[in-house]
């Protein structure tokens, strides 16, 4: 019922188009969400769910009767992900778990130095410290290490990746605390200058930069882009369309190019095209870390868009066959379902279709 049926109801009940039969097939699936997962729903928290999917659909009304669909169902649907996860575990034996499904992505990492391979970081114990050429590494927390120097060792360069279908979190020499989404990685010196702190990434990371008495400026090149701070808190992504883009929490940054220089405040994003040029704009503080919080941010992404960030969270490839990018999605999914729940959640948009072969999967 739900992959061909569900959308047609919602589709009635937004046109006030729905019979007396419909509306309880929809008021019966919101409440079997509410005794199967176990939340505490009252029933004007449900009245507000069905007026928010509306509401959505009222602001975004010069989107076709397709992204119509996707505001509801993707606002609506979103509890279901982790219900439909938590009934396969529930009842399914683990390794028929592991064969049958593709699963989200968890802590994982190398750390290498000076080039060599050295640590896969999800080997290590928790609360166990570990001496290895010059730095000492530490597991505090399941997805957060420290890494500091041995006294009196020499200086050696630091490479910490998280490969697809991975996070992590480094605490560095200084404090400062570095995020990892996905497939991105950060090298950095095992002691930092005397005269400054800088560190190379590629692909996401969240930074939260710790002060000093000493006030080390501290430097983030991203491709041709470098970014200089005193103390913030501040994410870059330069796995986008654009160069990369810059969305500052608190404190100030200065981003320079060799087109530009530019300091933004709180609240703002920079967002830099190949060719240097650029725009600065306010940004909402809760979408752009979703991926931080476990969530995939649907809002105003086409498939492409939404389908890199998923390739990468549960290591998978994809392929387009006539794919249709012109559906913009509204809504959040969990980054904690399984791949065929968070597949079909989508695919209940009409438009675009999945396949799953192996660990590739097919937009159609």
């Amino acid at each position: 019922m739900i992959r061909r049926s569900f959308y047609k109801i919602i589709e009635k009940i937004i046109n006030r188009k729905a019979n007396s039969q419909e509306v309880q097939i929809f008021e019966d699936w919101l409440n079997s969400i509410n005794h199967k997962s176990n939340l505490d729903w009252e029933k004007h928290e449900l009245e507000n769910l069905k007026i928010k999917a509306l509401r959505k659909v009222q602001q975004h009304r010069k989107f076709s009767w397709t992204a119509i669909v996707a505001a509801a169902v993707i606002i609506l649907v979103g509890s279901w992900l982790l219900l439909k996860k938590t009934y396969i575990e529930e009842h399914l034996p683990l390794e028929e778990i592991t064969s049958q499904t593709i699963i989200p992505g968890g802590f994982n990492g190398v750390l290498t130095t000076d080039g060599e391979q050295n640590i896969n970081l999800s080997d290590l114990k928790m609360d166990s410290l570990y001496v290895f050429k010059g730095v000492q590494v530490e597991r505090i927390d399941t997805g957060l290490i420290r890494v500091i120097p041995l006294p009196r060792s020499k200086t050696h360069w630091q490479e910490i990746k998280a490969p697809k279908g991975a996070n992590l979190a480094v605490i560095l020499e200084d404090g400062s605390k570095i995020t990892l989404n996905a497939n991105s990685k950060i090298t950095f010196p095992s002691r930092f200058d005397p005269q400054g702190r800088k560190v190379i990434m590629e692909g996401e990371a969240y930074f939260e930069v710790q002060k000093e008495k000493i006030r080390r400026p501290f430097e983030v090149q991203a491709g041709n882009n470098m970014i200089k701070v005193l103390g913030t808190k501040f994410n870059v992504n330069s796995k986008s369309e654009n160069e990369m883009q810059a969305s500052l929490y608190e404190g100030k940054i200065q981003v320079t190019n060799g087109h530009f220089q530019i300091v933004l405040n709180p609240g703002k994003e920079i967002l830099i095209a190949r060719n240097g040029t650029y725009q600065v704009q306010t940004f909402d503080k809760n979408k752009s870390t979703a991926w931080k919080a476990g969530i995939f941010d649907l809002e105003g992404k086409n498939i492409k868009q939404i389908m890199s960030e998923v390739a990468d969270w549960y290591n998978v490839e994809v392929d387009y066959v006539n794919a249709d990018t012109n559906i913009k999605y509204m809504g959040e999914l969990s980054k904690f379902s399984d791949i065929e729940t968070l597949l079909e959640t989508i695919s209940l948009v009409k438009g675009n279709q999945f396949e799953i072969k192996g660990r590739r999967i097919i937009v159609k």
